[in-house]
């Protein structure tokens, strides 16, 4: 799996229940074949991010800053 791109990035203000950035990657399988938009979602109580591609979970962290996010697969 292949991040190609990072959609729909926010950063979570006052009010909001999260706490971490959160938003939609745009990933690829190796081959390229299908690529899909997929969310990032917090696994609770570790404060973990991960998306679900293919049936598969992979966890995924910020290696940008804050306001420049680049995701990679840990």
């Amino acid at each position: 799996m292949k991040i190609t791109g990072v959609q729909g990035y926010t950063i979570p203000m006052f009010g909001n229940k999260r706490a971490l950035p959160y938003g939609d990657l745009i990933v690829t399988d190796d081959e390229g074949k299908n690529e899909k938009l997929v969310p990032i979602k917090d696994e609770e109580g570790t404060g973990r991010q991960y998306v679900t591609f293919m049936r598969k979970r992979y966890y995924v962290e910020n290696a940008g800053s804050l306001y420049s996010p680049r995701f990679v697969i840990v």
